[in-house]
Order: C-alpha cells, then sequence, then structure tokens
C-alpha cells in the first residue's frame, strides 16, 4: 500500500468519527450538517484510495443534504426531489464507472436517497439494512478496500438494528415474533 492510500486509509477513519458525531446531534439541521461534513471528508478519502463511484456520488450526498434541509418547506419539492436526487445519481454513475463493484454503491446510494426523502425514521432504519450492506459490499471489493468506510457501514447497520429493536421494544411491540 501506498503512502497515498494509507492518507487515504487514515482520513476514512476520521471521517467515521465525524459520522459518530452526527449520531450525538438532536436537530435534523446539525444532523444533516454534520453528515455533509463526514460525507465530504469521505470524499477525500475516497479520492485517495481510487473510488470515484464512491467519490463522485458522495459529492452528490452533500447536495442532497443540502437540497433535504430545505424540502419541507415546499410541499411539491418533497414530492419530487428524492426521485430527481436518485435519477441525477444513476446517470452519473454511467460517468464514474469502475466495474462491476460500482454496481453495489450506485444502488445502495440511490436507494438511500429515496429511503431519506420519504421514509419516517423507523422505515429509514430497516432500508439501512439493505443500502449500508451494498456500500459495504463496494467498500470491500474496491482495489484498495476501504477501512473507514467498511467501518463506517458495518457502524450503519448495527445502529440501525438497535434502533430498530429499541424502539420496537418502546412502542411496546414484541421484538421477536412467534
Amino acid at each position: 500500500m501506498s503512502p497515498l492510500h494509507i492518507v487515504g486509509q487514515i482520513i476514512s477513519v476520521i471521517a467515521v468519527i465525524i459520522t459518530f458525531v452526527t449520531y450525538l446531534m438532536k436537530s435534523n439541521t446539525k444532523i444533516f450538517v454534520t453528515n455533509a461534513i463526514a460525507t465530504a471528508v469521505s470524499c477525500i478519502a475516497y479520492a485517495m484510495l481510487g473510488g470515484t463511484t464512491a467519490l463522485g456520488l458522495n459529492i452528490m450526498c452533500v447536495v442532497r443534504n443540502v437540497c433535504y434541509l430545505y424540502k419541507d418547506k415546499n410541499k411539491y419539492a418533497a414530492r419530487i426531489l428524492p426521485p430527481a436526487l436518485a435519477l441525477i445519481m444513476a446517470v452519473m454513475s454511467a460517468f464514474l464507472w469502475e466495474g462491476y463493484h460500482s454496481l453495489f454503491f450506485v444502488v445502495g446510494i440511490t436507494l438511500n436517497t429515496l429511503a431519506m426523502g420519504y421514509f419516517n425514521p423507523q422505515n429509514l432504519r430497516k432500508s439501512i439494512l439493505l443500502t449500508s450492506s451494498l456500500i459495504l459490499i463496494y467498500n470491500l471489493l474496491m482495489p484498495i478496500p476501504s477501512i473507514g468506510g467498511s467501518i463506517n457501514e458495518v457502524v450503519a447497520i448495527s445502529s440501525s438494528v438497535i434502533g430498530l429493536i429499541f424502539y420496537r421494544k418502546k412502542a411496546g411491540t414484541p421484538s421477536v415474533q412467534s
């Protein structure tokens, strides 16, 4: 692994730490802003690791997060923005293609964009089980696998499972169906 790749791995872990801070935020605005910062740092890491698909689509995710901050102020934007952003990401992916492993990131991030735009928190947690799994596969299949990116997705999946169990119990619904 070259020095550039080592620095990229370190930066990817820094992005994970910033993502952890996102979990501590209480307002949607702070969550979206902190997540945008974490995503921007991830872009730097992916650039250093040669992940052009993740780099390009994560730049779009920063734009998405900023758009989502304001989407609820206009009822038409709230309906149109998620599929419009997902379509833009899908089209962009044709120009960012690295190989078959790119498909995992493209599908994962496109579905995540739709889920973030439409789902309530509990359904978003359910969707993360799929979307983060797809992005994790991409991170592991990259020519230089992203350590931080992989950790980030494992934490997202784990956090979603914990959230699903916690909020199901809190709502009084049994967590295990017989």
